[in-house]
């Protein structure tokens, strides 16, 4: 049995690992919550922020603007 302690979250991401040698920092997208998962070893999981992605991060995650 899965049991979550908590389904809501703030949504980090970040472009690339690495820039050459220097860590890519992450940006905070907002809040989050829940919403499914699916599958195991990965497991991947399904959330819906409270606010529209920004327009700047639509390119760079294969999104229509």
């Amino acid at each position: 049995m899965l049991l979550y302690r908590c389904a809501e979250a703030f949504g980090y991401v970040r472009e690339q690992r690495r820039q050459g040698t220097v860590t890519e920092p992450f940006v905070c997208l907002g809040f989050a919550r829940y919403e499914s998962h699916e599958g195991e070893r990965p497991m991947a999981i399904r959330w819906r922020l409270e606010r529209e992605i920004p327009a700047a991060w639509m390119p760079v995650m294969g999104l229509a603007v």
